[in-house]
């Protein structure tokens, strides 16, 4: 099996990773960045611009969109080499969904700018395969990148809005949920890859807080200037997003279903409890 994995962010690298103990795949990864890591195989993507075929291979894009709203790939690979395909992978955003409690049924109809962008790229990679998958991520979190980090490197402020509620997904789940995407020949379509789990983000650093004897969280509005407009974009659709596929059709268990008690055993091996 043959997969390319066009981008070369946190996902790619750790997708890469859990690849390479595969024997029987053979895996390039495609981006402008060809830095030495661990000796794996580069590609730019001039490679895809001449009549090639791809019958035999996996497209998975963790590529974001441009400033222009433009997907890189869509825009620079011939439409009829990216058709070649066997199979595409793109990995999408909640962000396509309104408020409310929304799963894989549920009718997109994003309200910000980045929801409509992203649904409008996921719809050209389905008219190009039938058998496209999207994988609509919620906020990836890592052991060493999560919501504690600022918190512990001395950042107590906790961005905050009424009844918000995050969605969320551990790397390695993510990367796991892809992993058996592969695995599974016949499996397409939307899914969603988030934990379900929802609680309020001031709420949990404040309870950590005072379990762990740490400074107190201070508030601030998600509506604060001072905050990066993308990142209020995240705050202004408040939605919780199910994932009935996961378990039900992919038949994937969480590594990390509840962020509370990942969060708790964070603070024990850093607090050396």
């Amino acid at each position: 099996m043959k997969i390319f994995i066009f981008g070369f962010g946190k996902v790619s690298k750790e997708l890469a990773k859990k690849l390479s103990n595969e024997k029987k795949i053979n895996f390039k990864i495609v981006s402008r960045n060809t830095e030495n890591f661990l000796d794996y195989e580069f590609l730019k993507i001039d490679f895809f611009k001449n009549k090639l075929n791809f019958s035999d291979s996996i497209l998975i894009s963790t590529v974001p969109p441009n400033e222009k709203d433009e997907d890189y790939i869509l825009k620079n690979i011939p439409e009829s080499n990216l058709k070649s395909f066997s199979r595409i992978i793109y990995i999408s955003s909640t962000s396509v969904y309104q408020s409310g409690d929304v799963d894989e049924l549920t009718i997109p109809k994003p309200t910000t700018k980045l929801g409509i962008r992203r649904l409008s790229i996921e719809k050209s990679w389905q008219k190009l395969n039938t058998r496209a998958v999207i994988i609509r991520s919620g906020g990836i979190y890592s052991n060493s990148s999560n919501i504690l980090t600022k918190f512990l490197e001395g950042d107590h402020k906790i961005i905050f809005k009424n009844n918000h509620f995050t969605n969320r997904i551990h790397i390695e789940d993510l990367i796991g949920i892809i992993f058996n995407i592969i695995k599974i020949k016949n499996f397409d379509g939307i899914i969603n890859a988030t934990d379900s789990f929802f609680i309020d983000n001031f709420y949990l650093i404040d309870k950590l807080s005072k379990k762990f004897s740490l400074p107190k969280p201070t508030k601030i509005s998600y509506d604060d200037k001072s905050i990066n407009k993308n990142i209020r974009s995240f705050y202004e659709v408040s939605k919780k997003v199910y994932s009935n596929r996961l378990s039900n059709d992919l038949g994937y268990s969480l590594i990390y279903p509840n962020i509370d008690e990942f969060l708790n055993s964070i603070l024990k091996k850093e607090l050396k409890l």
